[in-house]
This record gives structure tokens, sequence and C-alpha cells, in this order.
């Protein structure tokens, strides 16, 4: 496998490129494609390379100088970055960004190699597209892709050059360095154009929001063969975005990981015998790693094999727990006694409850024992709350309730959580969350952390152990999914990618809210949203957020509904006529 890899490409890294100012941005990003590409015995020490620091000469070669003078100062970060930058952090964001500058210069130099040709060189940072020859824009404070075409032009290098930009985003800053440049020939394929204005050697493709596999791939298919013969390239940049991941924190598109492997294998058919530099780009949260680094295992060694983030591995060890309990532990009773019929859910769905158990199977015992081997209960005992008592209601007005309080004096409600099994969603049956309250009231707001609309408590960090218990039970019973309907935009955010929107509309809906919030954090984006700050383009309408039912698909026919191509087709046309925009942004 060793020798495979080195024939194939080159890997460009520095420990500087930890990026210390957006949360959304993973810093060890690319410690972790690196980690697994060793790992998995793709790539070896031979394949690295560590570039040095790049010149304020070769920087000056493409921005100008009253603008790189003003690099240092605060207010020039704040607005590229969209929010303040500590006097402390200055210097070092800029660093930051030089060093993946110099990446891209080293990845070029690389690539020109005869010897190379046909073998990527990617730099495991870089793809800072917005920035323009006069100012930084977009978290971009240099444009490397066009300092690292500026050195090799000063070194002589003469071939045409080929920029093709698959970040969700317009690669608006390249195309305006480039616009009068024939033998540089810019490709973007993004949710928006951010420039129109004339460029010599150029295509831009605008898909929209809330885009799928199928309308990436076929917009791809199309457009590549034609670029590569308007270009002519004997060098390719690629920008790898991952930030058009169903999953990314700040995306508004739909595409798998399936579907991100196949488009830069797409890219990578078309590269031939050419050089090509690839770098990463956008991408946002702890699991954006998983795609680059999936592709370039297919590319360094032939294996193509999925990623699990963190959630997904979660659920296997749920899972493997979750195989461990027997029926009676569970229920409580005999095993003669634990066949659940259809008939005996349907009882449940159309009178009142006779039973103690909850959902009609797991007793308070099976349930506390569910609860505990989960990890619930620990967790919250771990927060300030060693004795802990269950309490169950399954006769409530809106479902079946369980409480979880703190076994003291106080008696602090600690959880709540409301569900029933609803047939609502014909032809699927779903346990449907009603309610859920998970809140620390012996625990102060951090200043750093305040409180969400909806919030009187701190949280108690067990959302995700809840949940996975839930699927579990999902799985028990032969349920097909969860339902959940967020009552504020950041609980939707942070469940987005584990769950979709049950209707297309709402879907759309969502993409174009979390569009037009993109740069903001969860707190101020959703309390703007409560003030009515996001309105339509149209009629200046504010837009406010409606709790509408999200699934977490468990059974095969539900994963097929979000999967078909009806779905992915009715989210395109609903977000077509969606266009908001925030209150004061004419």
């Amino acid at each position: 496998m060793t020798h495979l890899a080195e024939s194939r490409a080159t890997l460009v890294y520095h420990l500087d490129y930890e990026m210390p100012l957006n949360p959304l941005v993973d810093p060890k990003r690319a410690e972790k494609i690196i980690n697994y590409l060793v790992r998995e015995g793709c790539v070896t020490s031979r394949q690295l390379r560590r570039p040095d620091a790049v010149s304020f000469e070769q920087l000056a070669r493409v921005h100008d100088y009253r603008y790189l003078e003003q690099v240092g100062h605060a207010e020039t970060l704040d607005r590229i970055f969209g929010i303040p930058v500590q006097a402390q952090e200055l210097e070092r964001v800029v660093n930051v960004q030089r060093r993946q500058v110099a990446g891209t210069v080293l990845a070029a130099r690389l690539a020109v190699k005869p010897w190379r040709r046909g073998r990527p060189v990617v730099n495991l940072g870089g793809g800072l597209h917005h920035a323009r020859a006069d100012g930084g824009a977009g978290f971009c404070i240099f444009n490397d892709l066009a300092v690292a075409i500026g050195q090799l032009r000063s070194e002589g290098y003469a071939g045409r050059i080929l920029v093709v930009d698959l970040d969700l985003h317009h690669g608006d800053g390249t195309r305006a360095i480039f616009a009068a440049d024939e033998s540089v020939y810019t490709f973007s394929v993004h949710s928006a154009d951010w420039d129109d204005s004339p460029a010599v050697a150029c295509l831009d493709v605008s898909l929209g929001s809330s885009v799928g596999d199928r309308v990436y791939l076929d917009a791809l298919r199309e457009n590549l063969p034609r670029v590569f013969a308007d270009a002519s390239p004997d060098l390719v940049f690629y920008v790898g975005g991952v930030d058009v991941g169903l999953e990314d924190k700040m995306g508004s598109w739909r595409i798998t990981a399936e579907g991100m492997v196949a488009r830069d294998q797409l890219v990578l058919e078309h590269l031939g015998e050419r050089s090509m530099v690839w770098t990463l780009a956008g991408g946002y949260g702890d699991e954006a790693w998983r795609y680059t680094a999936r592709s370039l295992a297919w590319l360094l060694a032939d294996l193509d094999a999925p990623i699990l983030s963190a959630l997904e591995r979660e659920l296997r060890y749920f899972r493997r727990i979750s195989q461990q309990f027997t029926r009676a532990e569970l229920s409580g009773a005999s095993e003669e006694d634990l066949i659940l019929t259809p008939e005996d859910l349907m009882m449940d769905l159309v009178g009142p409850s006779q039973t103690t158990k909850l959902l009609g199977h797991y007793s308070l015992y099976g349930v506390e024992l569910i609860l505990e081997r989960f990890a619930v209960l620990s967790k919250i005992r771990a927060a300030g709350y060693p004795r802990l008592e269950l309490e169950l209601d399954t006769r409530h007005a809106t479902g079946e309730r369980l409480r979880i309080r703190s076994k003291d004096l106080r008696k602090d409600l600690l959880v709540e959580l409301v569900v029933r099994v609803s047939s609502d969603v014909d032809p699927y049956r779903c346990l449907s969350i009603e309610w859920l309250l998970l809140q620390n009231p012996r625990l102060q707001p951090h200043a750093d952390r305040p409180l969400l609309p909806g919030q009187q408590h701190p949280g108690l960090g067990i959302l995700a152990e809840l949940v996975m218990t839930l699927v579990m039970m999902c799985e028990q019973l032969e349920l097909d999914g969860l339902l959940f309907s967020p009552a504020h935009y950041h609980v939707a955010a942070q469940a987005h990618g584990l769950l979709n929107f049950l209707d297309p509309v709402d879907e759309a809906r969502y993409a174009a809210i979390n569009a037009a919030v993109t740069q903001m954090d969860l707190a101020r984006a959703t309390g703007l949203i409560h003030a009515g700050g996001l309105v339509e383009e149209q009629t200046g309408e504010p837009v406010h957020w409606k709790s509408v039912p999200m699934a977490l698909p468990v059974s095969k026919r539900l994963k097929e509904r979000f999967d078909s191509a009806d779905y992915e087709r009715s989210v395109m046309e609903a977000a077509s006529r969606l266009r908001l925009r925030l209150r004061h942004s004419r």
C-alpha cells in the first residue's frame, strides 16, 4: 500500500495551521486527517512537507501595500471575521493564515515539477478564496491561491492555470484578482454569486440553496468537461471545500459523504497528467475532517470506506449495549408475557392506556436500567446530584411522562420528558418527543455561554445520550424513527444533519434561515430570529421560527424518504422561492 501512496500524492502541513478564532472551525482538522491516513496505512512521513513562512514580498505581489499595512489592526480583522478579535490574538490569527498561504505556495512549487504531473499536492489548509487584492472577507485575510500563482509567475512558470472552486461559497476573491488575466480560468460552483463583474476567463454556476447530491453531481458532470476544454490547463488549483456537506454547521446544502467523495473523484478523473494543488477551504464543525480524509484515502491507497461520525460511533456503542438487555429486564415481566403485538401498540394509540409501563413495554426499573447503562444517570450525578429518583406517568395529558429529580430536600426537577407513539405521519409509526426539559438549577450561567431562549437554567450536557437512548427504544419497538419539533432555531441547528425536517418546505426554510445567519453564533442567531431581525427579501415581513417536526430515521423506509429524488427536488423547489435577509442589511 505504501508504494501506491508514494506515487500518488504529497501532503503539505504545519502545526501552525491551527486557527484560534472562529469557534465553528475545528483547529485539529488537518491533524485528524493525517492521523486517519497514517492509522489506515495510506501515508508515510516521506509524503509530508512542511512549509516555511511566506514573506511580505510574496504577499505584495497580489495584495495592495496599503491593505497589508492594515492587516495587523483589530478593526480590519473584526470586519473580515465578523466578530471582535482580541488584542492578544491579532498576531496569532495573521500568522496562522500566513502559514497556510506558505503551504499553498510550497504545494504549487512542488506540483509543477515535471515528475509530479498527475500527482496532486494537497495543502491541508488554505483555500482562502474570498480575499481580494485590496482587502479580506469571509474569514480570509490573504488569498493563498493568488499568492501561489504570483510566486510561480515570478519564477518563470508560464503554464495555463484552472481554478476549480467547489466550496459552498463563491470564489469571488480569486475571480476578481484574475478577472483580466486570460491565463487563469476560474470555475466556481456555489450557492449564490457574490460577484458578477466582467471576467475574461470564468464560469460561475450558482445552484441556490438546499442542493443535494443529484443536482450537485449533475452540474459537475455537465460543466467540468467544458471548463477543462476551455481552459486547457497545465496546472489545476482545486478548492475542495466541504462546507457543502449535510452536517456542516454553517452550510445550507445537503451533500452526503458519498456525494462528497464522488465529487472529488470526478475532479481527479478530469485531471489526467496535469499538475494539481488541492486546498481544504471551508468546512465547519468537529466532523468536517472526515470528508477530505475519505477522499485522500481513496486517492492515496484505493481505500474508499465510510468514516463514521462521533454520533455514528456512539450509536454503534449504544446498540451493542442495547443488545445485551433481556426483555424481562426492561419490562419486569416473565418472558412469556413479553410478546408485544401490533394490537397492543394500537390499543395504546386509540384508547387510554391501562399499563404503568412506558410505551407499554418499559417498567420503571427497566427505564432506570437503560439510563444507567447509557450513562445518562452517571452524567447527571457528575453534575452535582449524587442521589436521583425517577417518576413515570403513563397517563399524562399529552403523552407518557418521565421525570428525574434530585433525591434530597430540594427535589430539583432535572429532566422532564414526554413521549408518545405517533402515526401522524402516514404511513410511518414514530416515537414523538412532545416535551423535553434538561436543566441544572444549581448551576449559574457562564458569561461566555448565556442562556438561550427557552432556557431558565443551564443544561445538563446529556442531550446526546438521551437521544441515543430514545433511538434504541425505537429500534427495540420496531418504530420508524424519532420525531421532534424544535421550539427554537438553536435547537434545530444543533440537531440538523442527524435529523431532517419531515416537510421539504420546512427543510428549505431552515436552510434559508441558516444561510442568512451563517456567520453568527447560535445565541446571537436565535435572538435575532426571535426579535424579528430576519425578513423576507421581497416583502420585508419578519420571519418567525416555526415549531415543525424533524425526524431521525431508524427504519429503512423512513431513511429512503429523505434519500429520495422526490424529497430532494421538493426541497430545491421550495428553496428557489425563498429569499431572506437581515432586517438592516440593504
